[in-house]
């Protein structure tokens, strides 16, 4: 069974569940929605572990948010990514994803660390560096079936 957890639902974790979070490239909603391509996929992928899918990407995001709304927005995110089994980072190849960057460095050292970034990333060869370094998994193959490739041996 799989659950998606949207930004900032309330959840709860079972032992046992595996947990997965959508990290990547959102640039405030700007960027090629990736992570409702993925969740379409799962809606009907049939597993027998109890999964649970993050996804930090609002329905519908104030682009002018206040501080109020932020700090829910990346309190639930780190709680979320500290939690997870996996990490699926996303970086798109025309994007800037700051914060993408931000949660890279600070969860390269989770095993369950997963990066796809192509060669055409502004800053691909800090990407690829910084992930040989550490042991990171790196992939520059950041297509939508490739993700789902990857999730079909975790789930």
């Amino acid at each position: 069974m799989i659950k998606i957890v949207t930004a900032v639902e309330k959840y709860e974790i079972k032992p046992g569940d595996v947990c997965i979070f959508l990290a990547g490239t959102i640039d405030n909603s700007e960027s090629f929605n990736w992570q409702a391509e993925l969740l379409e996929w799962l809606k009907d992928y049939q597993t027998e572990k109890n999964v649970i899918v993050f996804n930090p990407r609002r329905k519908e995001w104030n682009k002018n948010a206040g501080k109020e709304e932020l700090d829910e927005q990346i309190e639930w995110e780190l709680e979320a990514l500290s939690r997870c089994d996996y990490i699926i980072m996303n970086i798109l190849g025309n994007s800037k994803s700051p914060i993408t960057l931000l949660e890279l460095g600070l969860f390269h050292r989770n095993p369950g660390l997963y990066v796809f970034c192509p060669p055409e990333f502004y800053r691909y060869e800090n990407i690829r560096v910084s992930c040989n370094k550490f042991g990171v998994k790196h992939f520059d193959d950041n297509s939508t079936e490739n993700i789902k490739k990857l999730l079909n041996l975790l789930i």
